[in-house]
This record gives structure tokens, sequence and C-alpha cells, in this order.
């Protein structure tokens, strides 16, 4: 399991418009922790060791990184020990408290100094107010998200969020152990071998879905069109997870291009795609975004400039309410090219973004049903230990304006799919009949050829 969607690395800010310090952002504001199930230091710099909070030789309180700490230090929070001018007024008082705990807890095996830091800076976390967004990652969790983006997990192949506090399955990737097994997208994450995955955090989820490739874990879920709970053993596996798919449309001259994540590279495999599609005969292309967590903006900037040659692909906020536009990209392969645009709830994101920005500029009709609604960009902002902070630094817009979050991106033509019907890929369509297309009942992607008229 990584961290998103939510397999979801952190992606590079975009060309000239980065945010100023940090790693790279996410576009992404519910955290899809990429629960692939395929699957800082706290204040001011201040850490936690085995004797408290750690001061320099100097006796005082180290910085971000080791370094000495940017403003003069003034008050004591014990002895040896200073506190930055500008630490809270009542930072004492975790000093007393850390103190207290030290002296006074019965289980002293419970004072690990590891688990007191980190659960220290959970806390200071936890008190912003944005939950699945905002996360502490330890460096496991930071090494997971890495893998993720970078297209190779073990885990079961799917991406987590949080709605209302509860987990849910945000979209499953294709020919993974969960989409075999039978996961959906849209599904209630119950629990995860017999232990309840309610009010547990994605991270701690991760931590149980997590394990060797060949292991098995039963999660149970409620699908969207059931009110029953179902176990579903999968055994887990390493999986190598593409960026992008593609087919021609059966009896059409379309190509479906499947976006399956906004993984690095994913721009320059739908540029190949397109390629392959053109020399196949295709003259329309079905852009399906349908149960893409997002990924990497800089992938969704680059794909989108392959369809619009003028104008902006997003707008970031800042927290001070500057907007600083995010511009197309010169040199598009697919100008031209009649285009349709398909989205669901698992749509989430970089791929909002794209769909936004093709659907404000006028380029491309979106088909399906709200999308999940994100819009916070967050950015790592990496600890000395190898762990990071992932905050909401700000929030992105769609060149018109229109917030993201939370309500996602409502379809110019609303298609639901009906109960029990699965949303067809690439893959189920490259060797199907026009009579086996229309027999699976997609109604969405016939929607979209419709529009196109691609038919012959």
């Amino acid at each position: 399991i990584g961290s998103g969607g939510g397999p979801g690395g952190i992606p590079p800010g975009t060309p000239g418009s980065r945010p100023p310090r940090g790693g790279p952002s996410w576009s992404d504001g519910t955290f899809l922790i990429v629960v692939v199930l395929l699957v800082v230091a706290f204040l001011s710099g201040i850490v936690l060791g085995g004797s408290g909070l750690l001061a320099g030789s100097d006796g005082t309180v180290p910085g971000p990184g080791g370094s000495a700490p940017p403003s003069s230090a003034v008050g004591t929070i014990g002895p040896g020990h200073t506190m930055p001018a500008d630490a809270p007024a009542d930072f004492g008082l975790f000093w007393t408290a850390l103190q207290t705990i030290r002296q006074h807890f019965v289980d002293r095996s419970a004072l690990d100094p590891q688990q007191i830091t980190y659960g220290a800076i959970e806390g200071l976390i936890d008190a912003l107010g944005d939950p699945g967004h905002t996360v502490f990652l330890t460096p496991a969790e930071v090494k997971a998200d890495q893998e993720a983006l970078n297209g190779s997990i073990v885990g079961i192949g799917v991406f987590l969020s949080v709605q209302g506090g509860q987990p849910i399955i945000q979209s499953v990737i294709s020919g993974t152990p969960a989409a075999k097994a039978g996961v959906r997208s849209g599904d209630l994450l119950v629990a995860i071998d017999g232990k309840t995955a309610n009010g547990l955090t994605t991270e701690q989820i991760a931590d149980l879905v997590r394990g060797q490739a060949g292991t098995k874990v039963t999660i149970t879920v409620i699908h969207p069109d059931s009110a029953n709970p179902v176990d579903i053993t999968i055994t887990r596996a390493q999986i190598a997870v593409p960026a992008v798919s593609w087919a021609m449309v059966p009896g059409t001259k379309d190509a479906m291009l499947r976006i399956i994540q906004f993984s690095q590279g994913a721009a320059k495999q739908a540029v190949q795609a397109i390629a392959a599609a053109r020399a196949a005969g295709a003259t329309g292309i079905v852009l399906d975004l349908r149960s893409d967590p997002g990924g990497l903006v800089d992938e969704a900037v680059s794909l989108t400039s392959q369809f619009i040659d003028r104008g902006d692909v997003y707008v970031r906020q800042l927290a001070d309410g500057t907007k600083i536009p995010v511009a197309v990209q010169p040199g598009g392969v697919a100008l031209a090219t009649p285009l349709v645009v398909l989205v669901d709830y698992g749509t989430a994101s970089s791929a909002e973004i794209v769909a936004g920005a093709l659907q404000d500029a006028g380029r491309a009709k979106v088909v399906g049903t709200r999308t999940f609604g994100t819009g916070t960009v967050l950015n790592t902002f990496p600890l000395p230990d190898g762990s990071a902070l992932r905050l909401a630094v700000e929030e992105w817009l769609t060149p018109k304006g229109r917030h993201i979050f939370p309500s996602g991106i409502t379809p110019d033509t609303t298609v639901d799919l009906a109960p029990g019907v699965r949303a067809l890929e690439p893959d189920d369509i490259r060797s199907m009949t026009p009579a086996q297309l229309g027999a699976a009942n997609d109604a969405q992607l016939a929607r979209a050829v419709a529009i196109l008229g691609g038919a012959s």
C-alpha cells in the first residue's frame, strides 16, 4: 500500500507554478491513499528522543533538518532545553505533559521514544481539522507512496479514500487480484481479516492489507447496490500498474483511451496510444477517466495539452487567495480529434483537472456521473528521519474558476450504469463483436460513441 489516488509518489510541481518549498505536490484533496492494496520535526524542528526533547550540543533545540532555529530562543521547557521565540505561548504545557507521562505512567514499556514522537506529530496534524488530506507519513509509508507512483506495488490493487469517516474503495485497478475477486469501485470497506475498518486511518488500513506476495487477506465490503456485507478473500501479488491502455470500440472508428492513473510517464504513454489508434483507423477518441484516482499534476497538464492549444489547464489558489493560472503546454497531438470524456465517482484529483479543463474549454463533452470532488493540493515536506508531513497548501480550480472540492465535476450528460453493470475497459472490448459490446450494457460508453457519431 502506498499513499495516491490516491497508486494516487508525490508529483513534481507544475513547471512555472511549483509551490515555493517542500517536496513535490499531489493534486489530491481527499488524499487517496494508494491503498494499492496491491497493494518536522515537531514544532519548528523540535524532536523527541529517549531523554525527552533533544537539544543541540549548545543547549538549543535543533531546527528543521538539524539546523539551528531561525529565531532566537527564549524561555525554557526543561533543564538545558530552550524554547524557540515563535513557539506557541503554551508550548510549555506539552513539555509538562510529556514529563508527567514519563515519570508516572504505569506501563513503562509503552514509553517508546519514536512512538511518542510520531504520536505527538499526529496529534498536531489532527488538530488542524483536515482529515484525509493533511497527514503524517512514517518512513515506511513514504517509501510505499513512491513505489505506488512508480507503478510497482505488492498488494491487492485498489485505491482507498475516506468519506464521512468511513473508508471506501475509491477505485479498482483493472487486472489486479482485487478486480478478479470482484471488488468494486464505491464498495464500503467494513473489515480486514475480521478487524473493523471503522475509525481507522487510511495508513492503519494499509498496514492491515499489506503483506507478502502470495499470502491471502480477507476484506469485508458492502457493494454500492446492496446492504449486505460480503467477505472477499484475495491473494496479494506483485503488481506492475500501467498508466494507459487503449482499444478500438467494436463497430466504430473510435478509440477508447483509458487513463488508469496519472503516474510518471502517463502522458507520454497516452501520446503513443493516440498514434497507435490513428494507425488502426481511429478518427475519434473516448477518453475514459472512470475510476482514475489521479496522481501527478504535471502528467495531467501534459495530457490536457494534447487536446487543447491555448488557455489554462487549472488555477492554483493559495492560502492568501492569490490565484495562479497554469497554462496549456504547446505541441498537442490531437487538437482537432473529436473527443468525449467519461467520468464517474471514482474520477478524482488530477483526473478531475483534465475533465474540468476540457469541459471549460468546450473541447469535449463530459459523460457519466459526478466525480469524486477532490481539490486540495498536497505538498510533502520531508523530515530528518525519512518520515514526512503532507500538508494541504493550496486549492485548485478549473480554468473558469469552479471549485472542484467538494462537489466534483458535473458531467454535461449524466448517464448512470445499471445496477450490477461494470464499466468496460479496453481489455474487455478488444476482442468483442459489436453485438457483444451492446449486450455488455455500458451505457456511458454507448452514449460517448453516439455523441462522437462514430458508428460505422
